[in-house]
């Protein structure tokens, strides 16, 4: 397995760069190492699903489409992917009889977002972004935002709205109020034909986004916004003290 597993590796812009006898000679190698039986489903389950179709190809002599897949990859031309039954398979047009576990991407495949704005709207954030699950294309998509708190993993969830002005895009009012006192991680949601995947949010940003934290009271909390050191988007609430005093009621219309 690790003899193949370092020969499966070559097939990259290494083996684009190399002469038609050198390819040749390179594939019929490594059928020899795959041998008549193939993968086994050990091996099959261990290699993501683009070093699969790699092994599908050299075993049916498919040189032509082997490179033409190894090439979409390097310039990040990726295949589209259809759901079926909950599951995730990659379509390569120019593949046939390909077998479904090996064209199975369902681990693979995850959310494609970008923070576009966050702001305060009155005493609620408002977060606008895009958000879609990566090579599944549809224009039936649900977006939630949630918040995570860092310690006890308790969540938060506010439904999102669709943007008119770009598709994919997304619109949620998050309410500080009805959220604890911690430190709030922001992640996102993204539902499409029955399948849901979630990643942090903010780390990928519109250009000139301002990253600067920003605060505001909220009810009895104070709540602020700002970016982590991985440049995900966080949310700190603290509890106001029961503190009457026309200070501290002076302090809190201020922050208002």
């Amino acid at each position: 397995m690790s003899v193949l597993r370092d020969v499966l590796r070559v097939y990259d812009h290494r083996y684009l760069s190399l002469d038609r006898l050198q390819r040749e000679r390179l594939v019929d190698g490594t059928r020899h190492v795959i041998g008549e039986e193939g993968l086994s489903d050990t091996a099959r389950a261990a290699m993501p699903a683009s070093v699969r179709l790699r092994v599908f190809c050299i075993q049916h002599g498919l040189r032509e489409e082997l490179e033409r897949l190894i090439r979409d990859e390097i310039e990040g031309e990726p295949a589209g992917a259809v759901v079926v039954g909950g599951r995730i398979y990659a379509m390569y047009p120019y593949l046939r009889g390909v077998p479904r576990q090996d064209a199975d991407i369902t681990t693979e495949v995850g959310v494609d977002h970008r923070l576009d704005g966050v702001a305060w709207l009155g005493k609620k954030i408002r977060i606008r972004g895009v958000a879609a699950l990566q090579r599944v294309e549809t224009n039936r998509t649900v977006v939630d935002v949630i918040l995570r708190e860092r310690t006890s993993g308790k969540e938060h969830g506010f439904p999102a709205e669709h943007r008119r002005d770009h598709a994919g895009g997304f619109e949620a009012v998050a309410d500080p109020a009805v959220v604890e006192p911690g430190r709030w991680d922001v992640h996102v949601a993204t539902t499409a034909l029955g399948v849901t995947r979630e990643a942090r949010f903010g780390s990928v940003r519109a250009e000139g986004l301002k990253t600067a934290p920003q605060g505001r009271t909220a009810g009895t909390r104070d709540a602020r916004f700002y970016f982590t050191r991985g440049g995900h988007l966080a949310l700190t609430v603290t509890e106001e003290p029961a503190d009457t005093s026309w200070r501290t009621r002076f302090r809190r219309r201020l922050k208002r």
